[in-house]
């Protein structure tokens, strides 16, 4: 019996960061959305172009990191940005996380979803909190 055969990374439908391709091993690289304005993900901005973006983000902000790789304090960062001064918790509008990763636990707690809240195919590769998050509109996971 032979060996299955190795799949084929595919590319993502959306314009895709592709930080770290490789044509012998990942030909594809990072799958993180581009950030708007710009042609790498969230994880693989610079960091000035980071700052900038964050610090655009305001409390109900839309946001599509659908595909990237979020480390602990790329989260805290992002839902730092989109913090509400009247709750002391996060606002998010339209949040899109879908085929993204996140390294060590990600921590949702008493966040707000105003829109639709996308998690289809996302990676936890620690724990997941949504402890008194709440969901306005459509959520899945």
């Amino acid at each position: 019996m032979s060996p299955s055969p190795t799949p084929v990374p595919r590319a993502p439908s959306w314009p895709y960061c592709a930080h770290g391709a490789n044509p012998a091993t990942d030909p594809v690289g990072c799958r993180g959305i581009h950030v708007p304005g710009h042609t790498a993900c969230l994880a693989h901005l610079a960091d000035a172009d980071r700052d900038a973006y964050l610090a655009s983000l305001t409390p109900g902000t839309d946001i599509d990191h659908r595909g990237t790789t979020f480390t602990g304090p790329l989260l805290d960062a992002l839902l730092d940005a989109l913090r509400d001064p009247a709750t002391g918790h996060p606002r998010l509008g339209y949040a899109r996380f879908e085929w993204a990763t996140f390294q060590g636990d990600a921590r949702f707690e008493s966040a707000t979803f105003q829109g639709d809240a996308l998690f289809e195919s996302a990676t936890f590769q620690g724990g997941a909190g949504f402890n008194a998050a709440t969901f306005q509109d459509d959520s899945s996971f």
